[in-house]
């Protein structure tokens, strides 16, 4: 059953549903890699889940959009999402190479902000929770999802565990449950090269993904190994992306209206930080300028709207530690 989209125009949580494909977008199934150099010698930066680990990551998003107001003057919506992940992980069953993770939220801050109106949720604040978007978000932050990565590394399998709340109050919002969750861990293992690199090389991915019944985006990222840094005692190999995104994605309005909302990535720049020894990312920060179609609810402006939309998200390794022995 897929998802149900607000148009983005009418309403409170402009640019929510954009928040969960997002990250998406940049992740290949299969993406074409086109290392730079055939150099034999190098680093090689791959990333993996060490078994018998907690991860816990800080992953932020920051969302901003112009729209028009009927006077014809102008009016930004905000949305902020702060997701605390923990990331268990555990030796698959049955001698199968790679590994068990099981991923859950241990606290969320969401926010909205429009002209003259603010909607808040913080799961720990009790205050906050009363409110038709606190019950939304309650339930999703009870819910996670147990991962199974092959040793390459890359998902296989996810099943979803835990108990979620009623029916959600606000269709069309993202969960930050489940699936968020699987895009975390998603994202944290892409973006690299299949061979051993040095500082100055480059590659680039780039294909189509599919974003089942919401539609499908074209991207283009190119990457570049920048060089070799310290960080915290840590000796860290820093990478710089640069790219462009361009789809349709089907949305369906709480009023059961249905249509596409076709967005094109203007800019998007990145750097990311890889910690060689421990084999994770330590922290990554994305910026995407991009504009999105969307349908006027305006009768006195029929048609599509092409409004600036930016997109900011930050991932940080906050801790990592040894989870307790199993029985």
């Amino acid at each position: 059953m897929p998802r149900s989209f607000p148009f983005l125009t009418s309403h409170p949580g402009i640019g929510c549903a954009l928040l969960s494909l997002l990250p998406w977008a940049t992740a290949a199934q299969e993406p074409a890699l086109l290392p730079a150099s055939s150099a034999e010698e190098g680093t090689r930066l791959s990333p993996y889940f060490y078994v018998g680990k907690i991860y816990t990551y800080v992953n932020e998003t920051e969302v901003t959009m112009t729209i028009p107001t009927p006077d014809g003057a102008e009016a930004k919506r905000q949305v902020n999402m702060s997701q605390q992940a923990r990331l268990e992980t555990s030796a698959r069953d049955a001698g199968l190479a790679g590994t068990r993770v099981d991923a859950s939220t241990e606290r969320l801050q969401f926010s909205i902000t429009i002209p003259g109106q603010e909607m808040k949720y913080d799961s720990d604040d009790d205050a906050t929770k009363d409110s038709p978007l606190g019950r939304h978000f309650e339930g999703a932050r009870k819910r996670s999802v147990i991962l199974l990565l092959d040793e390459t590394p890359r998902i296989v399998s996810a099943e979803e565990s835990g108990g979620g709340g009623p029916a959600t109050p606000m269709p069309g919002m993202p969960d930050f449950g489940p699936d968020e969750l699987q895009q975390l861990v998603s994202n944290l293992l892409q973006g690299f090269p299949p061979d051993p690199v040095e500082p100055g090389s480059e590659w680039t991915q780039k294909g189509e993904r599919s974003l089942g019944d919401y539609g499908a985006m074209d991207f283009e990222i190119a990457y570049r190994y920048e060089g070799d840094e310290t960080i915290e005692g840590a000796d860290c190999a820093v990478i710089h992306f640069t790219g462009k995104m361009k789809g349709d994605v089907a949305v369906t309005g709480q009023e059961g209206q249905s249509g596409k909302l076709g967005f094109e990535v203007t800019g998007l720049t990145g750097r990311l930080v890889f910690d060689k020894l421990r084999r994770t990312v330590r922290e990554s920060t994305q910026t995407v300028e991009m504009k999105i179609e969307v349908p006027s609810s305006d009768p006195a402006r029929p048609g599509t709207l092409r409004l600036p939309m930016q997109q900011k998200v930050s991932v940080k390794l906050i801790s990592l530690g040894e989870a307790a022995p199993s029985n």
